[in-house]
């Protein structure tokens, strides 16, 4: 790419995210880059963006962050239409309940999401959403991580996000006929208590966590990960209070669990 056509795409790729709101980090620049030349943008230019920046000082300005990844590429002349960055990992929720109603209704006809929160976020804009109708980009990312991380109405699956009311049925139908019959922990003090439980009755020596889900059914419970944002049965004991309360090995291929600070007796 000549100097002009590189001055022009680095212009349209900044300006394109100050539109959409989202922080010019290194990583969406960088992808832009990709999105807006369409095939032509050498693989180069795209690899060194953050360099490729520097070389236009009277255009942009760019801030190092942590890592390459985090640093920020400015425009030297804000835009006078921008309104200003959405922080797309803020706990506050701005936007009416109507929106998170009908984004519920919507999550309910089924649709999966692939590319992670940006990813979704981009899929809902193409839509053209009623119920999203003059956000932008940035906005929409930070709806999405709402949903997810404090709505929990949004659920991972195998990487793919979808709803989480959905992706619940159909666990609990996939567990049989005799799922009905057992009550499933809903919150993470609960599981707690139900696992010392079998540890202190059943399970002295440990729980093997490859069946950590049938011990957990002899006691009348079911355990569904997804409700708590995890797809791994491992990820749980990461998350409070069972990171303080218990400990896991490994022997061999196997995980054991077990109260933090006990060896596992042989």
């Amino acid at each position: 790419m000549g100097k002009d056509k590189v001055c022009e795409l680095v212009k349209s790729t900044l300006e394109s995210l100050y539109k959409d709101r989202i922080r010019p980090l290194a990583n969406y620049v960088r992808g832009r880059f990709k999105e807006k030349a369409s095939g032509s943008c050498a693989d180069s230019v795209v690899r060194s963006c953050v360099d490729v920046c520097r070389q236009h000082p009277d255009l942009c300005t760019v801030e190092n962050g942590a890592t390459a990844e985090e640093a920020t590429i400015l425009l030297v002349t804000e835009p006078p239409w921008f309104k200003g960055w959405i922080d797309i990992d803020s706990t506050d929720d701005p936007y009416d309940e109507s929106l998170w109603k009908d984004f519920e209704a919507f999550l309910e006809t089924g649709p999966e999401f692939a590319g992670g929160r940006y990813g979704m976020a981009r899929q809902l804009a193409q839509r053209e959403l009623p119920f999203l109708k003059d956000r932008t980009l940035g906005e929409i990312c930070h709806i999405v991580q709402l949903a997810v991380q404090h709505r929990k109405i949004i659920i991972y699956d195998r990487k793919i996000l979808k709803s989480a009311a959905l992706a619940l049925t159909m666990t609990s139908d996939k567990d049989g006929a005799d799922a009905s019959d057992l009550k499933e922990i809903t919150d993470m003090n609960q599981l707690s208590d139900v696992l010392m439980k079998i540890l202190r009755e059943k399970q002295p020596k440990g729980i093997r966590l490859d069946r950590m889900k049938n011990e957990i059914k002899q006691t009348g419970h079911s355990l569904n990960t997804k409700r708590f944002q995890c797809p791994k049965l491992i990820e749980l004991f990461g998350l409070e209070p069972l990171k303080s309360t218990f400990q896991m090995d490994q022997e061999g291929d196997t995980f054991w669990i077990r109260p933090a600070g006990e060896k596992r007796s042989t």
